[in-house]
């Protein structure tokens, strides 16, 4: 699944990976345990050495919407709310049992200050991959979104549910259905 958070492909994460990994001190989550709510203040950033997490926000009628995953081997947090002051953008909670091999943030921001490079190689990646999420969501049918995920993650329904990724796809899971079915059944 590591090819599911794309602006790894634009930034070398492994100074962080390895940071984590190194100094990092293990915290688990048990499923559905909430990390951090939007809004909130996250007090750390990590590897996830098992499990995986979600990224949701709840809309004004309650309905929640997964907005990313973060699987083994990815880094878990919030970019903004480390670097800044801003708070969390979206809720993050274990999506299964989980571990992370975790940095507190003042650590984390100090690794960034000691490494511009590395730090802006991140911060464009990240942007890259929510403009380039944008611009797919209005260019881009549901069945050329399901398509383009399968062909980068193809194994990624063995990790999530069809609840799940109908969600991040912003469509409904009925209209994935049909998608699914037009794709196995050829209509």
């Amino acid at each position: 699944m590591k090819s599911f958070n794309q602006y790894e492909q634009y930034a070398d994460m492994e100074f962080l990976r390895e940071y984590c990994l190194r100094e990092g001190t293990i915290r688990h989550f048990d499923k559905g345990e909430v990390v951090v709510r939007r809004g909130g203040k996250i007090k750390f950033m990590g590897v996830v050495v098992k499990g995986y997490f979600k990224y949701t926000v709840t809309d004004n009628d309650g309905n929640a919407h997964v907005t990313g995953f973060v699987f083994g081997g990815g880094i878990v947090g919030d970019f903004l709310s480390t670097v800044g002051a801003d708070s969390v953008g979206a809720d993050i909670t274990a999506a299964t049992t989980a571990d992370v091999m975790a940095c507190d943030l003042q650590t984390i921001k100090r690794l960034f200050i000691e490494n511009p490079d590395e730090f802006r190689a991140f911060a464009i990646g990240l942007f890259r991959q929510a403009y380039m999420q944008y611009l797919d969501l209005h260019t881009k049918s549901p069945k050329e979104r399901y398509m383009a995920l399968l062909k980068r993650c193809p194994d990624i329904l063995n990790h999530i549910s069809l609840k799940e990724m109908s969600s991040y796809l912003c469509i409904t899971p009925t209209h994935l259905s049909r998608i699914r079915r037009e794709l196995t059944f050829g209509g």
